[in-house]
């Protein structure tokens, strides 16, 4: 491949990375917090893509028979096949079927005291690793008898007949790398397809059998106040153990 070849290439790399980052698709791949290190890559990319143009341009005013004949299909055109794709269908973040494809990941006890929680403006908006935090490893029980607001996508359980598992991904890096957190949630009158968006009030439930007891996966219960359906406030699908 040519400097042309390797400018059309890294032309499309940019303008796919960008039009990712303008409709909010790279969402699905990385953290929020990737988005300003993916907007200097993107233009990085234009830039060497606008500095092999230039230098083709150069060469073909000293040989051009040279530059006509280097042109043409190589293995490196196979770079272009998953942008093809990224433009043709539209990126989806991990739901329902990954979540049942791995154990749920449950943080591990910590020794530093929790801060107390403010009721006073009504349920406490909480991610779901906290929730998890709290129910599991929080001596004090500061989650007894107060509504929590979570947010997270509907993942069903048969083991949960009266509801649904309440599922977040963890993400350290990117998709790859996604772990399940899940919250039990009971009491719902409501039935929910897999990977609906729902933003719930819930109250910890206290296990009949002690976490310590339940063995290596442990599912927190909560009971719900409200769940709500919200197909469009899914803004950002995953949580960031930093």
């Amino acid at each position: 491949m040519n400097r042309l070849g390797r400018a059309s290439v890294l032309a499309m790399l940019g303008i796919v990375t960008g039009s990712l980052l303008i409709n909010g698709g790279y969402g699905a791949f990385v953290q929020q917090r990737m988005f300003l290190p993916l907007v200097a890559a993107a233009v990085v990319l234009v830039a060497f893509s606008g500095y092999e143009v230039y230098h083709a341009i150069q060469a073909e005013k000293t040989d051009a028979e040279a530059q006509w004949w280097s042109f043409g299909p190589t293995v490196g055109w196979l770079m272009v096949l998953p942008l093809v794709v990224l433009f043709a269908v539209a990126p989806s973040a991990l739901g329902a079927a990954a979540a049942n494809r791995v154990d749920a990941f449950n943080p591990i006890e910590q020794t530093e005291a929790f801060p107390a929680l403010d009721t006073s403006a009504g349920p406490v908006e909480m991610r779901v690793f906290d929730f998890l935090d709290r129910a599991l490893w929080d001596p004090d029980e500061s989650l007894r008898d107060v509504p929590v607001r979570l947010e997270g996508l509907v993942v069903n359980d048969p083991d949960v007949p009266d509801g649904f598992l309440l599922t977040k991904f963890m993400v350290s890096c990117c998709a790859a790398d996604g772990l399940p957190l899940q919250v039990a949630v009971r009491g719902v009158d409501q039935i929910l397809e897999d990977d609906t968006w729902v933003v719930a009030d819930v109250i910890w439930r206290e296990p009949e059998i002690p976490y310590s007891e339940a063995g290596a996966v442990v599912i927190v219960d909560a009971e719900a106040i409200s769940v709500t359906a919200q197909p469009n406030a899914r803004k950002d699908p995953y949580e960031s153990p930093y």
